[in-house]
């Protein structure tokens, strides 16, 4: 999926809970359900990719995408109010 303004990828980091949204670059799910982020020339971007995050989700026009996000418990509130998270 190719993130732009109207589809947002928000995300927290794992290691220390810092929050960011990306909307350039593409994105996928890997088969182990981890996310990959790649940066506008199609390479992979490793510090917000797999593992390093806590938790991640697509909005297409501020509403959450179906399917395209993993979300920790303490992640959800703030997740589910993407304008409010920033």
């Amino acid at each position: 999926m190719t993130l732009s303004t109207e589809y947002v990828l928000v995300f927290v980091l794992a290691a220390s809970g810092a929050r960011g949204r990306l909307t350039s670059g593409h994105v996928e799910v890997a088969e182990e359900g981890d996310l990959r982020v790649y940066d506008p020339n199609r390479r992979l971007n490793s510090y917000v990719s797999g593992r390093r995050l806590r938790s991640w989700q697509v909005f297409y026009r501020g509403q959450p995408l179906a399917n395209w996000g993993r979300v920790a418990v303490e992640d959800a509130e703030p997740l589910a109010r993407d304008e409010q998270f920033f």
